[in-house]
């Protein structure tokens, strides 16, 4: 290849190849374009991590990103993704118009992101074309993550876990669940964290039996257990790991069934690999725990993907679509057992399937000499 060959030989990014793949389903169903409104999605294709905007991707021809005046500096880094457009009236009635003066007949919009009221609007924007609802748009290409998003979840976790690190120097008998939270989160701000990838729960005593619990003002104690499930947010993409510790003695329960979660967690975990179906896996762990007595209290699913959401497809679940795992996808492994009144166990890592198995982006020991403070 001649030397000006090479220069004008352009690398194609990732995000123009999830534009690219867009098209081509957009197309492949007989459309015109698809209107992409959910946030996540939206970054995903573009990297762009702002609100209130939408990408129109017509099957042939150039996207356009539709936003307003609050992100016009911004969107000036994505010019070779897209069309940059501010709108300066509603959102429905500029896009409305957009379709109509393209001509196009055949739009897709993202159901689960439109209300009724929503789409009634847009609809009668539009006039004579045909809006069709999909649910589901870009859940395939997401359930795949390439090697740039396993780094950016990487990434995210090697955050949070540097952040725990520190807590746990600083934290005690004494202080209140929400002193401890606003320090984790201080922690992973203070290291590039764009925030938490979600409500972050510390649950002292019996508080760590309620699994989605919010932190409040109960005190920690010592001989008492301690349940924290964090997160955090790093250039769109997020973690998801809890460890559960205590303050000197092991309360005798707790300790007991921390062995049972944790042997349960590993056996799941061993087992991640392609052709392995999700209900495989929280069979393996449930039954597991059912053994040994305590099969009514883990009460929630195994685990589930994660990305640039913290909940994304697979859940592994025997109530989720059954689906074999692949090499790219990323889930969390999370068994846990809650005793009323007593508090709660929950161990989770977050894994990337490969070729020949599983790897674990986790790094943090899940041994109880480590988790005793």
């Amino acid at each position: 290849m001649s030397k000006q060959a090479s220069k004008r030989k352009k690398t194609v990014t990732a995000h123009e190849q999830r534009i690219r793949r867009l098209k081509r389903i957009v197309s492949g169903k007989g459309a015109d374009a698809a209107l992409v409104t959910r946030e996540r999605d939206v970054a995903y294709l573009t990297g762009f991590l702002g609100g209130d905007s939408v990408l129109l991707v017509p099957a042939r021809g150039r996207p356009v990103f539709i936003s307003d005046r609050r992100y016009e500096e911004d969107l000036q880094a994505f010019t070779h993704l897209a069309t940059i457009q501010m709108r300066s009236g509603a959102m429905n009635p500029h896009l409305g118009g957009m379709i109509r003066e393209r001509g196009y007949d055949t739009v897709i919009v993202q159901s689960e992101d439109l209300s009724l009221a929503a789409f009634e609007s847009l609809a009668r924007a539009a006039t004579k074309r045909r809006l069709t609802p999909e649910a589901g748009l870009l859940a395939e290409m997401r359930l795949i993550k390439d090697e740039s998003e396993i780094r950016g979840i990487r990434a995210a976790i090697r955050l949070q876990e540097a952040a725990m690190l520190s807590t746990l120097e600083n934290i005690g008998p004494g202080m209140t669940e929400l002193e401890i939270c606003a320090w984790l989160e201080w922690e992973m701000k203070s290291r590039g964290a764009s925030g938490p990838a979600f409500g972050t729960i510390v649950g002292a005593k019996a508080s760590g039996s309620l699994p989605h619990y919010m932190p409040g003002d109960v005190t920690t104690a010592r001989n008492t257990s301690l349940l924290i499930d964090w997160g955090a947010e790093l250039n769109g993409y997020r973690g998801d790991m809890t460890r559960v510790f205590a303050f000197g003695r092991w309360p005798r329960q707790i300790r007991e069934i921390y062995s049972i979660v944790l042997d349960a967690h590993e056996k799941a975990a061993a087992a991640i690999a392609p052709g392995v179906t999700n209900r495989e896996l929280d069979s393996i762990a449930r039954e597991h725990i059912t053994k040994h007595g305590y099969g009514d209290e883990f009460s929630h699913s195994l685990g589930h993907g994660i990305g640039l959401e913290t909940h994304e497809a697979p859940g592994l679940s025997q109530l989720a679509p059954e689906t074999e795992m692949r090499p790219g996808m990323v889930v969390t492994i999370e068994p846990g057992i809650y005793l009323p009144g007593i508090g709660g166990v929950r161990i989770e890592d977050d894994y990337a399937v490969t070729e020949r198995g599983r790897r674990n982006l986790s790094s943090l020991p899940k041994d109880l000499d480590f988790a005793t403070l």
